[in-house]
């Protein structure tokens, strides 16, 4: 009797590893490139949130989902939940910056001679200051009025030869410390490498309107909101902004000729110290309209019904955002590592489930608007179409495909659920995947903040577990280099399955996971959205 026990328990774990074998069998390096070539192809000008190139992906999504036999979760029957946004768009012919030179004016336009990310209307003018090399040489110079002009080489490395890999912080410093001292506008001349690049006939830049979903949910604070009295009235910022100019531009401001600019360039990058200069004579007035309307982007929804009769009633998320920076300083980011890896991975993912279902209900979530501050996620887990607390967990994968072959970042499985982060470990030992999982970034102290920065994020304010797999930052991020030719399709296909085999394991457990590493959040649900201990570092 004791021998037919041992027997029957040996073949129910034979059962389950081969179940989950072949899911992982299913899932195919061939496949992850098919579709990453075409949703990941510069063609799709960077999926914008909104855009017609987004709607043209979430169309291809949808149909796929149809095709392969996933259902629609939304109420209507459809693939798509509808995310409501306000969106500015730039007028090209209202515009424009006038440059005055001793009395003479000429007029250059938006999407010709410069560009800039413009959300409101306005007017910014002042004379003209080249800012130099250093800003201690400014400490001493009234910026107050004044139009500051620099070049842009922070992009680049110390060789000046590769994009800086922290775009989002590059200028920042710089930008604080001219609108701190009452700057009106900062005028940045691009790169050589820039200016030859983008400059063609049909003109310098290219531009697509944002889409901005507004502060409307708890979830998308950050930040706790201060207490602390106001002892004195706050002076109201002085008007600001920033444009990125083309190097006729440029030289008109500076007086020189366009080969001076480049000129400039190699003087910084030899070394050499650049002077502040005052332009006698010369100012500029920088003017912009934009017109701001509402509008919408789809999330794609669908799921995979659970295979237990009880436990298909509650729910793992697999989410992934499936749009891009869209044009960014007038260049098409291809976004195909940030995102449509972790697009693609999920497509993969669905066609594995297919072959062996968890006992849970797998819903998969191809967000909008996560490089906008996580619009589509946030409107998802605020509007959910099931029972936020009937959701176990969250496996959000963005960036899967670049990187050493061999390690994966791991963001947040260890900030609510032991279960979770067990369930991950379990998974990376299984198939031969082993990566060596990094949880630098699983924290609220790191300074690039990668906890709060992608769609897991919003189901953690609802005391949702949830991970990020990530393969971390390139030198191409965020740049027009991200192409497809840069993915690794070794390491997208282990971390694909590696996604594929954790949804297995916490869809399959007996109960939703444990809350038990915060103990502040013991319960899913929005009343967990003021906890403060979700969103920063408490004592």
């Amino acid at each position: 009797m004791n021998r037919l026990i041992v027997i029957f328990f040996i073949s129910f774990l034979a059962t389950g590893l081969f179940a989950q074998s072949k899911g992982v069998k299913v899932i195919s390096k061939e496949e992850l490139k098919y579709h990453t070539d075409f949703l990941g192809a510069r063609e799709f000008r960077g999926r914008e949130t909104p855009s017609s190139e987004l709607s043209i992906a979430s169309l291809y999504l949808a149909n796929w989902a149809k095709h392969v036999g996933l259902k629609p979760v939304m109420e209507d029957g459809s693939y798509y939940q509808h995310v409501p946004l306000n969106v500015t768009d730039v007028s090209k012919s209202g515009t424009k910056l006038t440059v005055i030179r001793d009395g003479m004016e000429s007029v250059w336009y938006f999407g010709k001679s410069f560009g800039g990310n413009f959300l409101s209307n306005g007017s910014y003018l002042g004379s003209v200051l080249f800012a130099g090399s250093h800003l201690d040489d400014l400490e001493d110079v009234d910026l107050r009025g004044k139009m500051i002009l620099i070049i842009d080489d922070d992009r680049f490395s110390l060789d000046g030869t590769e994009p800086n890999p922290w775009l989002n912080t590059r200028l920042a410093s710089k930008i604080n410390f001219f609108r701190s001292r009452g700057a009106s506008a900062v005028l940045s001349v691009v790169s050589p490498e820039k200016q030859e690049r983008i400059t063609t006939p049909a003109g310098f830049y290219d531009y697509i309107p944002t889409g901005r979903l507004n502060t409307v949910y708890e979830s998308q604070r950050t930040t706790a909101a201060s207490t602390a009295p106001q002892t004195s009235p706050q002076r109201p910022p002085s008007p600001f902004t920033l444009a990125e100019i083309n190097h006729q531009l440029a030289a008109v401001l500076m007086g020189v000729g366009e080969a001076d600019i480049k000129a400039l360039f190699a003087e910084q990058r030899e070394g050499k110290i650049l002077k502040p200069t005052l332009y006698q004579g010369v100012s500029a007035r920088l003017d912009v309209v934009v017109d701001t309307y509402p509008a919408t982007a789809p999330n794609v929804i669908a799921m995979i019904e659970g295979s237990d009769p009880v436990l298909k009633n509650e729910y793992v998320v697999v989410s992934s955002h499936h749009d891009g920076r869209g044009i960014d300083d007038g260049e098409i980011i291809p976004g195909a590592d940030d995102n449509i890896t972790g697009v693609v991975a999920m497509m993969e993912i669905g066609r594995a489930l297919l072959v062996e279902r968890p006992k849970r209900t797998v819903i998969f979530a191809w967000f909008c608007g996560e490089e906008q501050l996580m619009h589509g996620s946030h409107y998802f887990v605020n509007n959910c179409p099931v029972p936020v607390e009937k959701i176990t967990a969250c496996i959000n994968l963005d960036m899967l495909g670049r990187n050493p072959t061999d390690s994966l970042f791991v963001i947040g499985s260890d900030m609510l659920s032991s279960e979770l982060d067990n369930a991950v470990i379990k998974a990376n030992n299984t198939s031969g995947i082993r990566f060596g999982l990094d949880y630098r970034y699983s924290n609220f102290t790191h300074p690039m903040r990668f906890y709060v920065r992608s769609d897991h994020y919003p189901f953690i304010r609802f005391g949702v577990p949830a991970v990020w797999f990530f393969c971390d930052l390139t030198n191409d991020y965020h740049t027009y280099r991200e192409g497809v030719e840069f993915i690794d399709y070794e390491k997208f296909f282990k971390a694909t399955k590696l996604g594929y085999l954790t949804i297995m394991e916490v869809g399959n457990k007996k109960e939703l996971l444990k809350l038990d590493i915060n103990r502040a959040v013991t319960t899913r649900g929005a009343h967990n959205l003021k906890e403060t201990s979700l969103y920063q570092q408490t004592r």
